[in-house]
């Protein structure tokens, strides 16, 4: 059988044709562009400032973002009240909205302690959002909700109060981790 050079030419031509438009179509497209330059690292606007407390439980890292309280401690059966644990401030020359937030708890806490409660008071000590309650039984309130924090240098507490069970073992201890998120 000869082979048909004709339709072998518009086979060919086909294919070619097929690959030039297949081509043209899948390399036609737009470039968006986003540049971000440059990128500037600023200071904290609210930050953790020292409380009658802090320097005798913690420290504030040099940013002020970070506050470790390493010194908390409460007797068995009693009550430990930390008035001024940790301020907060706002920097800012507007509001901001903080939110505090249980992030972690760990150890024996329903072992050895009825409650922890952690409260944001204002200036005039007025109580602010929700006190964050963390409870061995139940009823547990894990954060403040959004409160509005004017700015211009306000300064607000923190104030903890723990409570330790009558049976709790001495010794024992729990790590609380929580999150201030600012909007």
């Amino acid at each position: 059988m000869k082979p048909n050079y004709k339709k072998i030419l518009k086979l060919v031509t086909l294919l070619i044709t097929s690959l030039l438009i297949g081509f043209v179509s899948a390399s036609s497209y737009s470039q968006l562009y986003m540049n971000a330059t440059p990128i500037t690292i600023g200071a904290a606007q609210l930050k953790f400032t020292l409380g009658a407390n802090t320097t005798d439980i913690g420290s504030i890292n040099g940013e002020g973002t970070v506050v470790t309280f390493g010194g908390m401690a409460v007797n068995i059966s009693q009550t430990q009240t930390y008035e001024q644990a940790v301020n907060i401030t706002n920097q800012a020359s507007t509001a901001k909205t903080i939110n505090l937030t249980l992030s972690s708890l760990t150890g024996q806490f329903s072992a050895n302690f009825d409650y922890i409660n952690i409260t944001i008071f204002d200036a005039s000590g007025s109580k602010q959002g929700n006190s964050i309650y963390i409870s061995s039984t139940s009823g547990n309130v894990t954060e403040t909700g959004g409160i509005s924090m004017p700015g211009g240098n306000t300064e607000w507490t923190v104030q903890w109060i723990i409570k330790a069970k009558s049976g709790a073992t001495s010794g024992a201890t729990i790590n609380v981790a929580l999150i201030m998120k600012v909007e």
